[in-house]
């Protein structure tokens, strides 16, 4: 009897691994797609390179506005409705936007797409915490980020050969076609949650009890890493290829995308986290050695050359997947009773992180030079290093 409840929870955790992975993948896809086409919007429309990154921008300022909304209707809903649901109208978004007439319409979908998705991301790590057995928490976490990368890795690649050989319009319409298959065969795979029970929030019983978990002293380390990890990370890509068309490299632009592959470490990374989990003991030790890691990386991207150059992104792609996993994981696991609310938060500042810095930084970049703009970057995974010193001084 023992061994046929034991096999019915592995099943069931594979399940749901599948299913989160899946979710994963469509998520990145759908989000970061545009970050490869930024060349093609910058012709199509002729605005600037710093403009054309709202395209990205918009829909992780969405993803922002739509966490927040989460917090209210995330624990109305069965979990796999609402991760459903968010994947299925978002691709379907994401084949709109191809219709764009002007680029207002375009990052006002791509609004819309974030907003929307923001369902599928905010729940997907609360369900992981309530469905998964506890030993296969951190695997499944690693596995759905993990699905993050690929995701982001396919639909760059994806999107930047479709549009070499056709436009970035059908480029985008394949994507939504792709990203909804993955929401239907999510709708198919995911188990019914087990340990769910609906309930109702309004602003006085989610909002003003919860302000303590905003302003948590344990807790906001955590939420401004993410705010720094997300900046930074989608700082790099956007402008990445950008830089990598002139000299001293001069790479032809049909190759560009294959520099995206790099997410593969990345996968590793959120696959590694035990690892270091056993290494180093705990998460404030794995985060300062991923921040000195990630400026490792981008030291090494100083050297101008196009192995270290790929090196450098490779180092700096693996630190900021193990860095995010572990922050995902102190955050879902701080209060069993507000799951939802302590990961809505981190994920909220997670992507305004991405708004703000991801085209921020672009700024710096057209005013000065690619060597500023990778200081500017080592300085926010130097601030991240800064940050979990002095929480481990205070222990």
């Amino acid at each position: 009897m023992k061994a046929k409840y034991r096999n019915y929870y592995q099943n069931r955790d594979l399940q749901i691994a599948i299913a989160v992975f899946l979710a994963g993948l469509s998520c990145f896809g759908l989000l970061y797609y545009y970050q490869v086409l930024l060349p093609d919007l910058v012709e199509h429309f002729k605005i600037s390179k710093a403009e054309s990154s709202f395209a990205v921008s918009f829909a992780t300022f969405g993803m922002a506005v739509g966490l927040v909304t989460a917090m209210f209707v995330a624990d109305r809903y069965s979990r796999k409705h609402v991760i459903g649901f968010s994947l299925f109208a978002s691709a379907i978004l994401a084949f709109a936007s191809s219709f764009s007439e002007n680029f207002s319409i375009l990052i006002f979908l791509n609004f819309i797409k974030g907003f929307l998705l923001a369902g599928s991301t905010s729940v997907c790590l609360t369900y992981i915490s309530e469905e998964v057995s506890e030993h296969k928490k951190l695997k499944i976490t690693g596995f759905y980020i993990g699905g993050n990368a690929i995701g982001g890795l396919f639909g760059r690649v994806l999107a930047s050969k479709i549009a070499h050989f056709f436009s970035w319009q059908i480029a985008s319409e394949i994507i939504g076609i792709w990203c909804l298959l993955c929401a239907i065969l999510f709708f198919v795979v995911a188990p019914k949650s087990q340990h769910f029970h609906p309930k109702k929030e309004s602003f006085r019983t989610l909002i003003k009890p919860n302000l303590k978990l905003i302003f948590n002293k344990n807790l906001l380390p955590y939420y401004f890493t993410g705010f720094l990890l997300l900046g930074t990370f989608v700082s790099l890509y956007n402008y990445m290829a950008f830089f990598l068309v002139k000299p001293p490299f001069q790479i032809p632009e049909f190759w560009i995308p294959y520099v995206y592959v790099l997410y593969l470490t990345g996968v590793l990374g959120s696959l590694n986290v035990h690892f270091w989990e056993k290494k180093l003991g705990n998460s404030i030790k794995i985060l300062q050695a991923m921040s000195i890691l990630g400026i490792f990386g981008f030291l090494t991207i100083f050297i101008e050359n196009k192995i270290f150059v790929i090196l450098g992104v490779g180092i700096f792609t693996y630190a900021f997947f193990v860095a995010h996993t572990v922050c995902s994981k102190m955050v879902g696991e701080f209060s069993k009773e507000k799951k939802s609310v302590t990961i809505a938060i981190y994920l909220l500042l997670y992507y305004v992180g991405s708004s703000i810095l991801g085209s921020s930084t672009g700024i710096i970049l057209q005013n000065f030079n690619w060597q500023i703009f990778l200081m500017v970057l080592m300085l926010l995974f130097g601030i991240i290093f800064l940050i979990f010193s002095l929480k481990q001084s205070n222990l």
